[in-house]
């Protein structure tokens, strides 16, 4: 017979049903649920906890994604996109071992947390003991920080810029104030929001003058100015507009990065393959700006010469639009995301041609 116990939560007695599993505290649903409520907020540092390593996870699996696009779209070798299938296998485990934790943490049955995977919810406990996600997490976070992690070379420092349309300087030729900005090989890409901030600053610095101007021409506060340019704030369209005209830049530039900061995708309003080659240079462009406009010559350098200094110019030049691996060479030696691009560069290479007389750019409606 069945011992009857007492419920944790409103202290009467009940007698639990059997089965495999902790001894069940609580006589009801409700009762489980209104014991949580009345619980001290001590679990709230371990809910963000972990959140927190899930966002991590989910931030590296995109990073490694992106690296087997690239890997495919340069033709690589079976063994290097096999080698990012492992990666990703690896990752996508360790996710699963995050979430599993989270959810029993907060409760979650084993029958919830099976039925997305298609498996029995007994297959699942087995597989995720409590022992076995700790150790499978510990393992990961004592890897990550272990001498096997391939630390990044060292920063390449960018020289002050040529005083040319592709190379033009923050500052004068020989300004020892300009702030050079490192570029590091093999460093992992910058969101769209630190690109979008970096962008914002470089414009600021290249045009000078005090906050309190640049806010008042905006419309708002000089603080707030601030915290847009360190990348607190993400500002509406017409807000980065103002500040992008006040350092006269086209505010069509940097629009790509302003969609992709708020969670957008690329806009891609184009039906011709000028008009799609127009934003493509714009956005390689506002690449170019977040990276404090390097030469040319240091981008080779930051991609161990895989591109050609031809190439970069007559990229940055709006001349052409290359082929993909040069474009994915060329986003990445500026801290973007190829992906976010290849829309644009896919429109560029397979649009028609624009008819003659059409004018080759978009609706001012798209830009506010």
């Amino acid at each position: 017979m069945t011992a009857t116990r007492r419920c944790a939560n409103c202290r009467r007695r009940f007698t639990p049903k059997g089965g495999p599993g902790r001894p069940k505290l609580y006589c009801t649903d409700i009762c489980r649920a209104a014991a949580r409520r009345k619980a001290p907020p001590d679990d709230a540092s371990a809910d963000a906890s972990h959140h927190e390593l899930i966002v991590e996870m989910a931030e590296t699996l995109r990073r490694q994604a992106d690296a087997l696009i690239a890997s495919v779209h340069e033709q690589q070798g079976s063994g290097a996109l096999l080698a990012h299938r492992v990666a990703l296998a690896r990752q996508l485990d360790d996710l699963e071992a995050a979430v599993i934790r989270r959810g029993r943490a907060a409760d979650e049955s084993w029958q919830g947390l099976a039925a997305p995977l298609g498996i029995s919810n007994e297959t699942l406990r087995k597989k995720w003991t409590a022992q076995v996600l700790e150790r499978r997490l510990e393992r990961r976070v004592s890897g990550s920080a272990g001498p096997s992690a391939r630390p990044p070379d060292g920063p390449v420092f960018l020289p002050h810029q040529r005083g040319t349309a592709v190379g033009r300087s923050a500052g004068a030729p020989g300004d020892s104030t300009a702030t050079p900005s490192p570029l590091t090989r093999d460093a992992d890409p910058r969101t769209a929001r630190q690109l979008l901030s970096s962008a914002l600053s470089h414009l600021q610095r290249c045009r000078g003058g005090s906050l309190r101007e640049l806010a008042d021409h905006a419309g708002i506060t000089p603080s707030y100015v601030s915290r847009v340019l360190s990348g607190e704030r993400r500002p509406l369209w017409p807000v980065t507009r103002a500040l992008v005209e006040f350092c006269g830049e086209e505010p069509a530039v940097l629009y790509p990065l302003w969609r992709l900061a708020h969670g957008q995708p690329v806009d891609v309003r184009v039906v011709t393959a000028e008009q799609a080659a127009l934003e493509f240079h714009r956005f390689i462009r506002s690449l170019y700006l977040a990276a404090d406009r390097p030469d040319p010559g240091v981008l080779v350098h930051a991609v161990r010469h895989t591109l050609r200094l031809a190439d970069v110019d007559q990229v940055l030049a709006d001349v052409y639009v290359p082929d993909w691996p040069t474009t994915v060479r060329l986003v990445s030696a500026l801290r973007g995301r190829p992906t976010d691009v290849r829309p644009l560069w896919h429109a560029a290479r397979t649009l028609p041609p624009r008819p003659v007389g059409d004018r080759c750019s978009l609706q001012a409606a798209s830009f506010g």
